[in-house]
C-alpha cells in the first residue's frame, strides 16, 4: 500500500482559511467574555442572578434529596482543577504518541491560561451576590468566571482530539455541567456563562494551534492520518501492498 499525500499547495490553501477561521471564533468568543466580564462588574446582572439564587437552585445550602446533590457533584468533579490537569496530561501523552506535537503543546498551555484567565478575572470583577471563593491560596469574593465550567470544554477538546467518536458524548457532559452548576447552587447563571466563553475561547485557540497544512487537508482535522492514506491498485482491479 502506497501513501497518497495532497499536493503541498493544496494543504496550505485548506489550511490558512481553516486557521483563520478558528482563530477568528475565538476572538469573538474572548471579546464577548470581555464584554461579560465589564458588564458583571457594572450591573451584577443582579434580577437575573436574584431569580436564580431563589428559583433555579433547588440543592443549594444543603437542601434537596442528599444522593441527588451527590450525583451532580460527581458529574462536575472532573472540572475539578486536579482533575482537569490529570485528564489533559494524559490525553497529551496519547497526542504524542499518535505523533500530534502540536495538539499535545496546545491543549496543556489552553488550561494554563484557562487558570491565568479564572484567577484574573476572580480578582478583578466584583460581583454582589458571590460568596466568598478559597482556593489557589487565595480569597475570591467573586465567582466569575465558573473554572469549573471553563475546565469542562477544554477537557471536551483534549479528549476529543484523541477520541473524536466521544466529542457527543462529551458535549453532552459539559451541557449538565452547566446545569448541575447551576442548581447546586455553586455559581450563579452569569458565572456560567462566563464559564462557557472563556471555554470556547481557549478551545478554538487551542484548534488553530493545533492545526497543521496536512490535517487542514484531512476529511476530519481530528484525525491526523485520515484522508492521507489510500490503497493504490498494482493493476486493474487489484490492490497490493508496496
Amino acid at each position: 500500500m502506497r501513501t497518497v499525500n495532497p499536493p503541498i499547495w493544496l494543504m496550505y490553501l485548506v489550511f490558512v482559511p481553516r486557521r483563520s477561521a478558528l482563530t477568528r471564533r475565538a476572538l469573538w468568543y474572548a471579546t464577548a467574555f470581555v464584554v461579560l466580564a465589564a458588564l458583571v462588574d457594572i450591573t451584577d446582572f443582579d434580577r437575573l442572578n436574584a431569580f436564580a439564587v431563589h428559583h433555579l437552585q433547588p440543592l443549594a445550602g444543603g437542601n434537596g434529596h442528599p444522593q441527588m446533590r451527590a450525583w451532580t457533584e460527581v458529574l462536575i468533579s472532573p472540572g475539578s482543577p486536579m482533575i482537569a490537569a490529570i485528564v489533559i496530561a494524559v490525553a497529551a501523552m496519547c497526542l504524542v504518541a499518535q505523533r500530534r506535537p502540536r495538539a499535545a503543546a496546545a491543549w496543556p498551555a489552553a488550561l494554563v491560561a484557562a487558570l491565568v484567565v479564572e484567577v484574573v478575572s476572580k480578582l478583578v470583577v466584583g460581583q454582589h451576590r458571590s460568596g466568598v471563593w478559597h482556593g489557589f491560596g487565595l480569597t475570591f469574593d467573586s465567582s466569575f468566571p465558573s473554572g469549573h465550567m471553563l475546565r469542562a470544554i477544554l477537557i471536551t477538546g483534549a479528549v476529543a482530539a484523541v477520541i473524536p467518536a466521544l466529542r457527543g458524548a462529551l458535549v453532552v457532559w459539559c451541557a449538565a455541567v452547566a446545569v448541575c452548576l447551576l442548581i447546586n447552587g455553586w455559581h450563579l447563571p452569569t458565572d456560567i456563562a462566563g464559564g462557557i466563553l472563556a471555554g470556547m475561547a481557549l478551545y478554538y485557540f487551542a484548534q488553530a494551534f493545533s492545526l497543521t497544512p496536512r490535517t487542514a487537508a484531512s476529511p476530519s482535522s481530528s484525525s491526523p492520518r485520515a484522508g492521507t492514506v489510500a490503497p493504490v491498485p498494482d493493476s486493474p482491479g487489484t490492490y497490493g501492498s508496496r
